[in-house]
């Protein structure tokens, strides 16, 4: 099942009077939070929507591996054509899509993991609107073979307006523990409640993966080398994405290459760009395996932190 999510940041606030992408939440931006909620839960085929101030948060964000598409007409669009641009981009590439405006920051990781365990144990639902305390909020996830409806909604009501024009039975509204699905930013004078309630559940412990022999051969680096070619297509752009020089790339490559005793990039030569590559059929096993070890272990990991934690009675605070 492919996953990906849809971030619409594309417009000025007129509420809180700042621009609210990259408004801090203690060491982290609106837009970042969004983003690395999404990909604690296993989320990488990310989209965000940008438009105003476009260039600035694109360079903020360059090193968070997402695409970005602008809407050049947000001045005088609506939230769901910037809805629009990322879903359709991703509607023949994932199972099903999350959507969310950048401005809802607070929900956390297990809400789009609850999610997702729910549209797998309700068949009939193609889409799930978390809901605390009987106000519906965000992230809302939706299965792809649903857009071609939600994309042809012409009314006046955006998103909400096209999940109520859904037939009856396949929309779920999902009760959630989670005061931060539908908490936004406008709500400044509770702004520091939510930041802080949101830092407490947010803690985490981090695990970095490494394969090793010898030497440490097969690691974060690696994979982002590797999926960044799979996107692009050729060595040089994904080296340009991961932060490394072209030397070094193919360093990478060759020894990981050597360690394992075959290829996992196929390249073709072509002069001053560097022609094309793609990952061989062993390095997309190869990224499975690594993918499928770190969140086994990412989730133990994460369930006895919190043990230790109660144990010892000591809170989490960012």
């Amino acid at each position: 099942m492919k996953y990906g999510a849809v971030i619409v940041a594309a417009g000025m606030t007129d509420r809180l009077k700042r621009y609210k992408q990259l408004m801090n939440i203690s060491s982290k931006s609106i837009a970042e939070r969004v983003i690395v909620n999404f990909k604690r839960a296993g989320i990488e085929d990310i989209i965000m929507i940008t438009g105003h101030n476009a260039d600035k948060l694109e360079k903020a964000l360059k090193n968070f591996d997402i695409t970005f598409i602008r809407n050049l007409d947000y001045e005088t669009s609506q939230m769901f054509d910037s809805a629009k641009l990322g879903l359709e981009r991703l509607a023949d590439r994932c199972d099903r899509v999350f959507f969310t405006p950048v401005d809802i920051p607070f929900f956390t990781d297990r809400t789009v993991t609850l999610e997702m365990q729910m549209m797998d144990e309700f068949p009939s639902a193609s889409v799930i609107v978390p809901v605390y305390d009987g106000k519906g909020g965000h992230p809302v996830l939706i299965d792809t073979k649903i857009l071609p409806d939600i994309l042809s909604y012409s009314g006046d009501r955006g998103m909400r307006g096209a999940i109520a024009s859904l037939p009856e039975g396949i929309v779920l509204r999902a009760s959630v523990d989670d005061e931060g699905a539908a908490a936004g930013t406008a709500a400044e004078d509770d702004y520091q409640r939510l930041v802080d309630l949101h830092n407490d559940r947010i803690m985490h412990p981090e695990i970095k993966l490494m394969f090793s022999s010898t030497t440490r051969f097969f690691g974060p680096g690696t994979v982002c080398l590797l999926k960044e070619i799979e996107k692009c297509g050729n060595v040089r752009d994904a080296c340009e994405k991961c932060g490394f020089s072209y030397s070094k790339g193919w360093t990478i490559i060759n020894n990981c290459e050597e360690k394992f005793g075959y290829s996992v990039v196929e390249r073709q030569a072509g002069g001053q760009e560097g022609g094309m590559a793609r990952v061989t059929e062993k390095g997309r096993d190869l990224l499975s395996v690594y993918d499928v070890l770190e969140n086994e272990l990412t989730a133990l990991a994460e369930e006895r932190f919190r043990e230790l934690m109660k144990k010892y009675h000591l809170t989490c605070e960012e």
